[in-house]
């Protein structure tokens, strides 16, 4: 509908279902707007989005059914007018062996900006449920059973009469009863009733958390417990309140902006992050060389003739460089002092200087190294 509005609607408010918003008149607020929605119900109960609980007799002596919205449908009401549920809402406490609760917490926006909330919950007294369904099976045992597709299958099972009540449904059709006869009804009570407690001991917790919280949708939009075929062929017209300010307003512009680099802090609060200082020593770093060291490498500098023998300075000399050498960049000359073998103080290379301190627990050059091993293997013998 192009033409659909809020005053269009409350207008010919005659030929819809209103929610709540509609209901009651309020100023609109600024900063919002308001936006129509219909929903329409399958009044054919194989879909699922109604079921029959109950009949009304009129004047004329005609039964017109009465009909209650399912929790799918209920649930599309309560996404189109934007309700809100809280935290932990359908959640299910066991009270006791045969009683279970839930609670539910939802909240709509209503259109002058304030929020309408609703509390609710739903226990579930199997103890209770169970005096429920044996009272109504007995009164339709002897008073008979008027839902037909009930009094069919009871046929079925159960001896007993068909009788004519003179009424008419809301199709036109004349409305009869099944009257189970009476040798057969304390079968039928204790079959039906174990039927509907087997079912309801299933599903209690789950029976529970649904009430709760289509007791809270109901609440909040104002839906009736039961509704006529006839009121249920209007639409539902759902009115949603959404934020809309100004947007070329330069302060609103500055209002969304921090809201939006506030919005990971409001989802997991303004924590400052922690701040460590690392002191990092004045010797050399360490190099992230490989511990292996290639093998060819290592016998070409075996077989390559013995560099002049280099003793590396004393430790007062070492210190007394160092405390020179701060505030200058050290060259590679400067570093290669400090990789000696520990036997002849012959300079090495750092990944020589590495690979044997981390295999032979030492410093050595190729030589010493070749030494050490052959002294180790003759211990070993």
């Amino acid at each position: 509908m192009s033409d659909l509005s809020i005053q269009n609607v409350l207008t010919q408010r005659n030929n819809y279902n209103l929610a709540i918003p509609f209901v009651e008149t309020q100023q609109i607020n600024p900063f919002y707007k308001m936006s129509v929605s219909l929903l329409c119900v399958d009044t054919d109960e194989r879909a699922s989005q109604i079921f029959k609980v109950g009949s009304r007799i009129l004047n004329n002596k005609r039964r017109e059914d009465l009909y209650s919205l399912s929790k799918p449908f209920l649930q599309r009401l309560a996404t189109e007018a934007g309700i809100q549920f809280g935290p932990g809402a359908g959640d299910v406490s066991k009270v006791d062996e045969n009683t279970w609760k839930a609670s539910a917490f939802g909240a709509i926006r209503l259109p002058d900006g304030n929020m309408r909330t609703s509390n609710n919950f739903k226990v579930i007294d199997l103890a209770m449920e169970e005096k429920k369904y044996r009272m109504a099976y007995e009164e339709k045992a002897e008073s008979g059973i008027v839902d037909y597709k009930a009094a069919e299958d009871a046929a079925k099972k159960y001896a007993g009469e068909w009788k004519d009540t003179g009424q008419i449904n809301d199709r036109g059709y004349p409305i009869k009863i099944y009257i189970v006869a009476e040798r057969e009804r304390r079968k039928y009570i204790e079959n039906s009733l174990l039927d509907a407690m087997t079912q309801l001991r299933a599903n209690a917790p789950q029976k529970a958390a649904t009430g709760a919280i289509l007791r809270v949708i109901r609440d909040l939009l104002g839906i009736k417990s039961t509704y006529t075929i006839d009121e249920l062929k209007k639409p539902f017209a759902v009115a949603r309140t959404s934020f809309s300010p100004d947007y070329n307003d330069p302060m609103i512009k500055q209002m969304l902006l921090q809201q939006a680099m506030q919005s990971v802090g409001n989802l997991f609060g303004n924590v400052q992050p922690v701040v460590q200082t690392i002191s990092i020593p004045s010797v050399d770093d360490e190099v992230d060389i490989p511990a292996d060291v290639c093998e060819a490498e290592r016998f070409q500098a075996e077989r390559a003739p013995e560099p002049p023998q280099q003793r590396s300075p004393q430790p007062a000399q070492r210190q007394q460089g160092k405390t020179q050498g701060v505030g200058r960049v050290m060259t590679e000359a400067d570093r290669a002092v400090d990789f000696c073998c520990d036997k002849c103080g012959a300079v090495i290379k750092k990944s020589v200087w590495q690979y044997s301190n981390e295999n032979l627990g030492q410093p050595l050059c190729y030589k010493c190294q070749s030494i050490v091993k052959r002294e180790r293997k003759g211990g070993k013998r």
